[in-house]
C-alpha cells in the first residue's frame, strides 16, 4: 500500500491509500501524474511508508515546488526525513 499525497492547489491538498502508483490516472475528472516518489518516509514512531505525489497535469514542475513548500508545512507525509 502506497500513501498518495495530491497537491491539487494552494489550498488543496489530499493524502490518500493506493494499492499501485501509476504514471498518469485520472481523479476527480482531471488527469494527474506522478512528480515525486514512491520514496520511503519513516514517521515519529518509526513506521515506514512509501509516499509518492502527484499534481494534476497542467501545472508545470516550478508550480509543483511551490505547492510542494506550501503543502510540506501541514502535511506530514512532505517530510520524508524525520
Amino acid at each position: 500500500m502506497y500513501t498518495i499525497v495530491i497537491l491539487w492547489d494552494s489550498n488543496n491538498a489530499e493524502v490518500v491509500q493506493w494499492d499501485d502508483v501509476p504514471m498518469v490516472t485520472t481523479l476527480k475528472d482531471r488527469e494527474i501524474s506522478l512528480r515525486a516518489g514512491p520514496r520511503e518516509r519513516v514517521d515519529d514512531h518509526g513506521v515506514a511508508s512509501q509516499v509518492a505525489v502527484y499534481l494534476p497535469d497542467e501545472l508545470t514542475e516550478e508550480e509543483f515546488q511551490e505547492l510542494f513548500d506550501v503543502h510540506r508545512k501541514h502535511v506530514p507525509e512532505l517530510n520524508l526525513h524525520s
